[in-house]
């Protein structure tokens, strides 16, 4: 049985799960083809990639969340290590900028990284997602596998969500808070 993974950038993912944003601003990858990105999940893994990450598309901010070294960052890593899944709260497609524009206090884009999502869809727009974050008591550590490669925003892992004790990473009152501060 596998469950299913959604790929996003390292310091995104650190971010979501340190409760810094519940917020994820997708355009989708390069594998979603003609039907573009779809939710395919309302439980899933974070996978933290690199690929096609650079701290210049995040704020300043965000490099808190950067791996130790970008030397690490560049090798070819041999395992990966889950340590968050979320839940999916709301979706929304926004094809307003100023909507979009009204998020910007609650995420750790940059703005160009945004407005380059936002145009590279037709018609132009962006999915955002609200999840709450869980964070495992222990990491998950898999081997990586051809499969979890490529410019696609989903993958398949045999990893149970329920495989380790977990806690949402934010409580029930501040994730309250945050949800209602985005007005999505």
């Amino acid at each position: 049985m596998t469950f299913p993974a959604f790929k996003e950038w390292h310091v995104i993912v650190e971010a979501l799960g340190a409760g810094e944003q519940i917020l994820i601003l997708r355009k989708g990858g390069i594998a979603e083809g003609r039907g573009g990105f779809q939710i395919d999940a309302s439980r899933f893994w974070l996978f933290p990639t690199r690929f096609h990450e650079q701290l210049e598309k995040t704020k300043p901010t965000a490099a808190r969340f950067a791996a130790p070294s970008e030397a690490s960052a560049a090798s070819s890593p041999q395992r990966i290590e889950l340590r968050y899944f979320a839940d999916l709260v709301h979706t929304a497609f926004l094809t307003d900028w100023a909507a979009v524009t009204r998020l910007d206090p609650h995420h750790l884009w940059a703005e160009a990284t945004v407005r380059e999502r936002f145009n590279w869809s037709k018609p132009a727009g962006i999915h955002a997602l609200v999840v709450r974050v869980h964070k495992l008591a222990a990491p998950l550590s898999l081997p990586l596998t051809p499969d979890m490669g490529g410019c696609k925003s989903w993958i398949d892992l045999p990893c149970a969500f329920d495989a380790q004790p977990s806690e949402p990473g934010l409580s029930d009152a501040a994730f309250a808070a945050r949800r209602i501060a985005l007005s999505l």
